[in-house]
């Protein structure tokens, strides 16, 4: 006789239907596999369509790169002392920290040693759909890896990964949190957020809107508006964390995971020793990273910061805070290991060749048209191509690059118009997504 057993239709699986047996124990171990895996597209729980959630398609995935509760990220950058030529570096361009200059520097350094360049779409100046994390369907052209990143976009390090070598070295540039805060509003302040939040507000002079928004900031503060992120933390916010997450432990573990993905982080006070640094970690040359003022304030637009506002700004921006002071540290230590009198020596060398830059080709330094505010450089009267080359912006030397690859890279074509419309329509999506979210 046959074991007893209450289920009946158990004893029938065993007794007289093996296939049936097998059925189910496919069933249950789908099933079990299916609660493990909620997202997984085949999952009986996930809740994705074939196009994305819309969050995904907003460029901030439900597990978001800025949230509290991602482990830190295990990359680690490369450490070995560079041998020959870097040719492969991703330089992440921080909103008002001098980092035009060094875009310049990033696409001139690409131009003379033949590489390619992760570009924004046309008529974009900023990359991968920004404020959105990088997105490699926003890039122009579209490559399987790059060798340089030199525009403004949001980090994310598997992001990056995805388009750029495991060799790339990753660099990007920070200010002094009061300079910075200072400067953004100086810049942004006939833009969103702050001419939504200070509409109202009985303020002739940008310095007196940036004291009314700083004596009592959380009232005006919400996520609620476009490009929130400009007023609390912003280069925390472009190097991908969440700007208002003021836990400690948050802050710190962000700060360590930059400390471990970037070789250099240049620091924008102390501009020529950052870049004599990067020369040296790089193996670059001194026309490398020559350069030539690009924009600057006329000192009527400049707000003073006396100790009551900058006080005021370090305690708004706490995370950007920590993070400067993190990273100023961690640059003057670098410079005791080169060596305080090779640095001393090597400043004198530098500021003579950047001099000499500017007396070649600069005549002067001329208003915007539509920020009368700040100057830019005039070229000489028939200046030369190494002048036209130091001078120009990251919009005009990304359009250059982009038809010298192009032109040069076999089977890449440029899209049609059809073609950059559907682009155009997703970055959109992409970016306008983001506005509001972390």
């Amino acid at each position: 006789m046959p074991p007893r057993n209450s289920n009946g239709v158990g004893n029938m699986i065993r007794g007289r239907h093996p296939v049936l047996k097998l059925i189910l124990v496919i069933g249950c171990a789908f099933i079990l596999w299916s609660l493990n895996h909620p997202n997984s597209p085949i999952s009986f729980r996930s809740s994705r369509t074939f196009s994305g959630s819309s969050e995904e398609r907003a460029g901030t995935p439900t597990n978001s790169y800025a949230s509290g509760t991602r482990a830190v990220s295990t990359f680690h950058k490369v450490t070995e002392t560079c041998t020959k030529t870097v040719t492969n570096v991703v330089f992440l361009k921080t909103h008002k920290t001098g980092s035009s200059t060094m875009s310049n520097i990033m696409l001139r350094f690409a131009d003379n040693h033949n590489l390619t360049v992760a570009l924004p779409l046309k008529n974009h100046w900023e990359l991968g759909g920004y404020p959105s994390y990088i997105d490699r369907r926003l890039i122009d052209p579209q490559l399987p890896k790059y060798d340089i990143i030199g525009h403004h976009f949001r980090f994310n390090i598997e992001k990056l990964r995805e388009i750029v070598r495991e060799e790339a070295r990753y660099i990007t540039i920070i200010r002094s949190p009061m300079d910075n805060v200072e400067s953004v509003f100086g810049f942004f302040v006939d833009q969103s957020p702050f001419n939504d939040w200070l509409a109202n507000v009985q303020a002739d002079t940008t310095a007196l809107r940036l004291h009314t928004f700083y004596d009592k900031p959380e009232s005006f503060f919400t996520k609620d508006t476009d490009w929130y992120f400009r007023s609390k933390n912003h280069m925390f916010f472009d190097n991908g964390y969440d700007v208002t997450n003021t836990d400690e432990s948050y802050i710190d573990s962000r700060i360590q995971e930059m400390d471990n993905i970037f070789s250099l982080v240049l620091i924008t006070d102390y501009f020529d020793e950052s870049l004599i640094m990067m020369k040296h970690r790089l193996c670059w040359d001194w026309q490398d990273v020559i350069y030539i003022k690009f924009k600057m304030r006329i000192e009527e637009a400049k707000t003073e910061v006396d100790q009551d506002l900058g006080e005021k700004i370090l305690k708004w921006n706490h995370a950007d805070y920590k993070l400067y002071d993190h990273f100023n540290k961690t640059f003057w230590k670098g410079v005791d290991e080169y060596g305080r009198d090779r640095m001393a020596e090597d400043l004198k060398t530098f500021q003579v060749k950047r001099d000499e830059a500017e007396e070649l080709c600069i005549d002067s330094y001329q208003p915007f048209k539509k920020k009368p505010w700040m100057l830019g450089a005039k070229l000489r009267p028939k200046p030369s191509e190494y002048c036209k080359h130091l001078a120009w912006s990251e919009t005009v030397y990304g359009e250059r690059l982009r038809e010298k690859m192009y032109t040069s890279i076999p089977g890449l074509k440029e899209d049609s118009e059809e073609e950059e419309a559907k682009h155009q329509a997703l970055f959109d999506e992409v970016a306008q997504g983001s506005l509001r979210k972390d």
